[in-house]
């Protein structure tokens, strides 16, 4: 029995497949790709040689890159590729050009990682799916290391593209802010916003958005604005997304959130004067 689940995680076009015995003829890709092997051993063919992928390994071609290979007939195997166009990639990661310089790496734990943001993209939450493309831009950058390709360092004036990120991502908290939009805007990729603003804050600019959206919400409810009224204006898909946000960041839903609140006014002692 196999399957296959097929996605996009902003730029990058994802698949996951379950199976047995699967082969592949030779060809090629366009793309750069990304192999993830999460069960059982891939026998690879590239540029004339060949080699096992097993299972935590990473296999990185390149656009044009002859290819082929697959499982044993009955072996199970589990595996995740990703496709990203190589300028794309490479503006992505701050690069000026992008070329894999080596085919194979073995990183259970990077493996495990990629192949969770994946997951990721098959969520019906646009915060999951939006969450797991930071990740994954993240992933990828350090994917691109261990191939041997550089990435630029980090510039200074960290805590300034902190405080311009942030002032963005409020102005426009009702509507959100695309991680590309931010790089436009500070003349910076994607990678070196995600790093930076992590490093600083402990979040990425979607979770900080987020922490400040239910953080409004919470003050719109205690004036008595209803949760389906809150949820439009800060944002909210609908009141089931602030209600699920609202409650893992307050430990409470917004419905009883307010009647907490109008219980307390109610029974606030009034001041008592002598006579």
């Amino acid at each position: 029995m196999s399957s296959l689940h097929h996605a996009w995680l902003g730029p990058y076009e994802i698949s996951s497949t379950t199976c047995t015995g699967l082969t592949f003829a030779r060809h090629s890709h366009d793309e750069c790709v990304i192999g993830v092997n999460l069960i059982g051993a891939e026998q690879v063919w590239l540029d004339r040689r060949t080699f096992e992928a097993g299972p935590g390994s990473i296999t990185l071609y390149n656009p044009g890159q002859i290819q082929g290979g697959g499982a044993a007939e009955g072996a199970p195997w589990h595996f995740v590729s990703l496709y990203a166009g190589a300028d794309r990639l490479a503006t992505d990661l701050g690069l000026a050009h992008l070329e894999f310089d080596r085919a194979l790496c073995f990183a259970p734990e990077l493996a495990a990682q990629l192949a969770q943001a994946a997951k990721g993209a098959l969520s019906a939450d646009p915060l999951v799916c939006g969450l797991s493309e930071d990740a994954l831009v993240l992933l990828l950058g350090e994917v691109v290391r261990l191939s041997g390709v550089r990435l630029p360092s980090s510039a200074s004036g960290g805590s300034w593209m902190v405080a311009q990120v942030q002032e963005l991502l409020a102005a426009q908290l009702h509507q959100g802010v695309a991680l590309d939009t931010l790089g436009d805007e500070l003349g910076l990729s994607k990678f070196h916003v995600l790093r930076t603003f992590q490093k600083e804050t402990g979040l990425s600019p979607r979770q900080w958005a987020m922490q400040l959206r239910t953080r409004r919400a919470k003050g719109l409810l205690r004036s008595g604005l209803s949760a389906a009224e809150v949820a439009h204006e800060v944002g909210f898909a609908d009141q089931s997304h602030l209600n699920r946000h609202f409650r893992a960041a307050y430990g409470i839903t917004p419905g009883r959130y307010q009647s907490a609140i109008r219980s307390k006014t109610t029974q606030r002692p009034q001041q008592q004067t002598d006579l």
